[in-house]
């Protein structure tokens, strides 16, 4: 592709033969069209694909949450670029093409703040989700402020449900309700914390085994 000013006619845009114009940001640009090839692709090749449309397609419902966890390390990447790259590197199990995500290896969120340590969860019978944890001694890095969010996700459904801001850091617990059409299933949760400025973030931790989700059914 090739950017030019004031070409023998001006700009144009759209196809011309072999060649197509646009433009983009106040910049002309032109290219050739791309060559269609009968190229077989090796398994390897496929598997990769498989891998990468998995990682993809598991992260996209999570993209907000995404946009604030990897904030601080974009460079020259998107968040969620940033999300792909390592979960197709350290959250990705099994032989191709039967690829499945390792949940213990999520992560949602990468930053500097300390985590909390997890002393309770546990699933009451009306899908309330309850979360404890302790911290160490406030500090730059651990403030009573932080907003602590929460993911959790339903995987016989392929269903995230997501809770931004769900409490703060020194507020030690939270109850998170959980949908009703949950019951019965398994559920992974992930927790992370994004300071009062909103410019420094935790590494989201995983909050265990999978949790059973349990609704009472006398109401």
């Amino acid at each position: 592709m090739a950017k030019y000013k004031n070409g023998i006619n001006g700009a144009f845009s759209g196809r011309v033969g072999n060649v197509i114009g646009a433009t983009c940001r106040g910049v002309d640009y032109i290219r050739s069209m791309p060559v269609v090839s009968g190229r077989k692709y090796s398994q390897a090749q496929i598997n990769q694909r498989i891998k990468f449309a998995l990682v993809v397609n598991w992260l996209r419902p999570l993209l907000s949450l995404i946009n604030i966890g990897f904030q601080v390390l974009t460079g020259n990447k998107t968040p969620m670029n940033l999300a792909i790259s390592l979960h197709l590197n350290e959250a990705v199990m099994g032989e191709g093409p039967e690829y499945t995500i390792d949940f213990k290896k999520a992560v949602f969120s990468r930053g500097e703040l300390l985590v909390s340590w997890i002393t309770e969860v546990v699933c009451l019978s009306n899908a309330l989700l309850i979360v404890k944890w302790a911290d160490a001694p406030e500090s730059v890095f651990c403030n009573d402020t932080d907003s602590a969010s929460f993911i959790v996700y339903n995987q016989a459904k392929e269903e995230f449900v997501t809770f931004g801001n769900a409490a703060k850091r020194g507020d030690k617990e939270v109850s998170l309700q959980l949908p009703g059409n949950f019951k019965g299933d398994l559920v992974h949760c992930w927790m992370s914390y994004v300071n009062e400025k909103g410019d420094k973030v935790s590494t989201s931790v995983y909050l265990g085994e999978k949790i059973s989700v349990c609704i009472n059914t006398n109401e």
